[in-house]
């Protein structure tokens, strides 16, 4: 077995945020398959436009849909029903969406730190995005913030709350690289990359199997495919037969 997972995405995407999530929490057991993963950020405005896509929700119909019905019952699915967009309306993404600066920030932490510590800012910002109060994490103030509240190990399940991450000049460390023109170029480059892969969208994943194969899968609710592509060990979904109805107890 084995093979490897490039997993492309924005923090404002919510369909990425889900992905990530499941991604996250099978990481051990990818690996255990010697399946390896890299999230990539990418600015998804500028993918989303450059390839033709329409942002779903401004189809007013689907916008009610997503956000009475589909939604709701994802995030319950995937463990986090509490994300939503600032004010509970998906149109405030194009206010706070603009996300150049967090994912700048998120390829700065790539090369000052570990992966295992992307990895975790990396869900550590999807939770301040989406996660009331919600943090306007594309203006520096809030970013910074958001950095410095973090907890250490964040991803872990056994974080300390009393600890953070990162010090103060590590924060700055961040942000200063975060601006710099070849940060800025990386960014530009992954989204090239997404395009010139086929991806409109997040999450967009690019997925070589143990035969050197590699086929593109967009959305969070693809895995039982991308699994099957990679001939992994996984529980399809079935629909089970009805409990059997408990005996009645005796009256004697």
């Amino acid at each position: 077995m084995g093979g490897h997972i490039d997993f492309y995405t924005d923090l404002n995407s919510i369909y990425g945020y889900l992905g990530f999530i499941h991604v996250l929490e099978h990481l051990e057991a990818l690996r255990s398959y010697g399946v390896g993963v890299d999230f990539h950020p990418v600015y998804l405005p500028d993918l989303q436009q450059r390839s033709g896509n329409r942002v779903i929700w401004t189809v007013k119909a689907r916008q009610h849909w997503l956000e009475n019905y589909e939604l709701p019952r994802s995030k319950r699915d995937f463990g986090v029903p509490e994300a939503n967009p600032p004010d509970s309306d998906l149109n405030n993404l194009f206010r706070v969406g603009q996300t150049q600066l967090p994912l700048r920030a998120l390829l700065a932490v790539r090369k000052l730190h570990s992966v295992r510590v992307y990895n975790s800012v990396w869900h550590w910002l999807y939770r301040s995005f989406w996660t009331p109060p919600q943090q306007c994490i594309k203006d520096e103030a809030p970013l910074r913030e958001a950095l410095q509240d973090m907890p250490l190990d964040f991803s872990s399940g056994v974080h300390d709350n009393e600890s953070r991450q990162f010090s103060s000049g590590e924060v700055d460390g961040i942000i200063s690289l975060a601006k710099e023109q070849k940060t800025k170029e990386q960014l530009r480059k992954n989204t090239d990359e997404a395009l010139r892969q086929g991806a409109f969208g997040a999450p967009w994943m690019m997925v070589r199997n143990s035969a050197g194969v590699v086929e593109p899968f967009f959305g969070s609710d693809r895995f039982a495919q991308m699994y099957e592509f990679l001939g992994l060990s996984y529980s399809p979904l079935k629909l089970l037969p009805p409990p059997k109805p408990k005996p009645t107890p005796s009256h004697l």
